[in-house]
């Protein structure tokens, strides 16, 4: 089994249902997706309060601006990611038939993408193949969107040698051209990590780099999260024709 793509999405939902659409979403959504043969794998993301502060650029893509795209998932696909949108998308028609779609309350997604995956790589100690690198274990998600960038090897490369990242997986979108994404897998805390990378691997002025931004992996039942972002400046309440 080889990833060849992801499906990328950024969600939000309602603040006094986050623990409750996380729930369902862990519980109800993820396994009948995941259980499609196009995908290998699927995780999902939270940036609270503090890693916004940290996130750039002022203006970011759309979907991540003004306290948005506050929820990622991503899912890995071992086939063309356009081939697996349209399989999910025929399995959600059979969840909304079913009503398994009923218990996830608002929830509006920001924006979403389908991306081949072109080339993966690895701190040198690990020993892994390029192939193993998409599976590998972390605990946070840097997640840089981008223009072309001719020396992007040498910028991940010297990301690389940063303690706590550990590897990094380069896509180019299917949805919007001439955007490519970095993502990196880090095993320590977020924040700090991404700081420290941008410092030691800093992207070339010629890249215009449309988010730098930094998420937490979520761990299933443990929303604690939450409380932090009903007590930040984050939206509370997603806008009336965003709700899905």
């Amino acid at each position: 089994m080889q990833a060849k793509g992801i499906i990328f999405t950024a969600i939000d939902t309602d603040a006094d249902n986050i623990e409750a659409w996380n729930r369902w979403y862990d519980v109800e959504h993820l396994p009948p997706n995941i259980a499609l043969p196009e995908i290998a794998h699927g995780r999902r993301y939270v940036a609270p309060p503090a890693l916004h502060e940290v996130r750039l650029p002022a203006e970011p893509a759309r979907g991540f601006a003004d306290g948005q795209g506050v929820h990622v998932t991503i899912y890995l696909t071992v086939t063309d990611p356009t081939v697996a949108i349209a399989s999910m998308t025929e399995e959600r028609e059979v969840l909304l038939a079913a009503g398994r779609m009923d218990n996830a309350g608002n929830r509006a997604v920001r924006t979403g993408d389908a991306m081949d995956l072109l080339w993966a790589a690895a701190r040198p100690e690990l020993r892994l193949a390029e192939a193993d690198v998409p599976f590998l274990a972390h605990r946070s998600l840097r997640v840089v969107l981008r223009s072309e960038c001719a020396e992007v090897r040498a910028v991940t490369d010297a990301a690389l040698t940063v303690p706590g990242v550990l590897g990094v997986c380069s896509f180019a979108s299917r949805f919007f051209a001439g955007t490519f994404a970095d993502f990196y897998l880090i095993e320590a805390e977020a924040a700090e990590t991404t700081l420290a990378a941008r410092t030691a691997a800093a992207y070339p002025d010629d890249v215009e780099v449309t988010l730098d931004a930094p998420f937490e992996a979520i761990t299933a039942f443990d929303y604690a999260f939450a409380d932090d972002i009903r007590a930040s400046t984050l939206p509370q309440v997603l806008d009336t024709d965003q709700v899905l």
